[in-house]
């Protein structure tokens, strides 16, 4: 992925265009990438070092040093690299300069230090030739890495990856995106949402006009910490959101060394190439769920298909659905660590008359405490430490079971919404 620093971009009074390649630039852009990855099949084989100076010999024009850069950054990306050494290079450092001070030490006035000895006596102890342990000393450095593997990519592909990639570059540096989308088919729409829900970003989620949603995204820069980690998972969403029939996006940046205000605006319709493997559950989901494989105590679990909306309030997304052999449902979502306010909008959703039960958990490190919905009738909180606990939810979801939930609240699916 490319940093922001690497996005060919302009400045119109407080919006920033992207430039996108066209024309001659697209047909240069095209060249460079074709000798770039001709050169790193090239250097399969070599070390790092050796193909970034191999790199380092076609001819940029100044004006064209960005789009290089970008270039060769995905291309790195992309390959595979590996030290390779029998022996862990600082274990191996620490017994070759131990080995030279004591030899230093013996040595009288006037006798030169033999390297070659040292060596060659390191190497027959570990079984290395004085030439491997050369090559392993400092094999675990960047520029001494191996490269072992080159992807099989054409120019006309890395061009595509570019460009989505300089999108995504522009997304690290948000602080709010908002999305309106529209899909054309049920099916369509609850994918993007398993894909938001498995980002684990901060969002807010209305229906919006002819059967578009809004979805507000916080983005990295209005956190106070895990800035870079949440950014690359509001990056890694951009192809989801580029899948859907109509998009119109708006981004709040921060821009540049000044973090200047800016807003980037992105509009398309007829939707992207799509992907052909489906989201799944987060890893600690997909775990709860194991976890009830089978049946558990009367309930079983199965992951949510369904978007609960509580007009004049919102739509809740949930992960999944418990279902009790008495009939009983019960759905969970979980809202990670990132930021204590999207557990306080869903504490303000339950209060407000929930018609569906729901579990909501997140994170110790959010310091929220339980007692917020402690005895409300449709929803509760588990906060929990470190990983997500059958047992513990189990717990919850029999104390909600025995509670009536508000019936004077209503719901509706969104619209082109079918309930599963």
């Amino acid at each position: 992925m490319l940093t922001a620093d690497l996005v060919r971009a302009t400045k119109r009074g407080d919006q920033l265009h992207v430039s996108p390649l066209t024309g001659k630039n697209k047909q240069r852009a095209e060249e460079l990438a074709t000798a770039y990855l001709e050169l790193a099949l090239a250097q399969c084989g070599g070390t790092q070092q050796e193909l970034e100076s191999a790199w380092a010999d076609v001819e940029v024009a100044p004006r064209e040093i960005k789009l290089a850069a970008g270039l060769r950054k995905l291309i790195e990306d992309a390959c595979e690299f590996d030290s390779e050494s029998a022996v862990e290079p600082p274990v191996l450092r620490g017994q070759l300069f131990l080995a030279a001070a004591e030899v230093r030490a013996e040595l009288e006035r006037g006798q030169r230090f033999d390297r070659a000895a040292v060596l060659a006596k390191v190497g027959a102890e570990l079984g290395l030739s004085p030439e491997q342990v050369e090559r392993c000393l400092y094999s675990d450095l960047r520029s001494e890495q191996r490269l072992l593997r080159v992807p099989e990519l054409s120019a006309a592909e890395l061009l595509r990856r570019y460009e989505l990639a300089q999108l995504q570059a522009v997304l690290l540096r948000a602080v709010k995106v908002t999305a309106q989308v529209w899909c054309s088919s049920p099916d369509a729409l609850r994918e993007l949402f398993r894909k938001l829900k498995f980002r684990r970003l901060l969002f807010q989620l209305q229906p919006g006009e002819g059967g578009s949603h809004r979805i507000e995204i916080d983005g990295p820069f209005s956190l106070f910490e895990s800035v870079t980690k949440y950014g690359l998972q509001l990056a890694l969403l951009l192809p989801a959101l580029l899948q859907a029939d109509r998009l119109e996006m708006t981004a709040d940046l921060r821009w540049g060394k000044a973090r200047t205000p800016l807003r980037f605006n992105l509009s398309q319709r007829g939707g992207g190439q799509q992907e052909g493997q489906r989201a799944r559950l987060p890893d600690e989901v997909e775990a709860l769920l194991d976890a009830f494989d089978g049946g558990r105590d009367g309930w079983s679990a199965a992951p949510a298909e369904r978007v609960i909306h509580l007009p004049g309030i919102g739509l809740c997304v949930p992960d999944l659905r418990f279902s009790h052999r008495g009939g009983e449902v019960i759905w969970l979502e979980v809202l990670g660590y990132w930021s204590r306010d999207a557990v306080w909008r869903r504490v303000e959703l339950v209060q407000q008359g929930l018609p569906e039960k729901l579990l909501f958990a997140a994170s110790q490190r959010l310091r929220v405490s339980e007692q917020v919905l402690d005895e409300h009738p449709s929803g509760a909180l588990y906060v929990y430490k470190g990983s997500l606990s059958a047992k513990a939810v189990l717990e919850r979801l029999e104390r909600l079971r025995s509670r009536a939930v508000n019936v004077g609240a209503k719901s509706r699916l969104p619209e082109n919404q079918a309930s599963s």
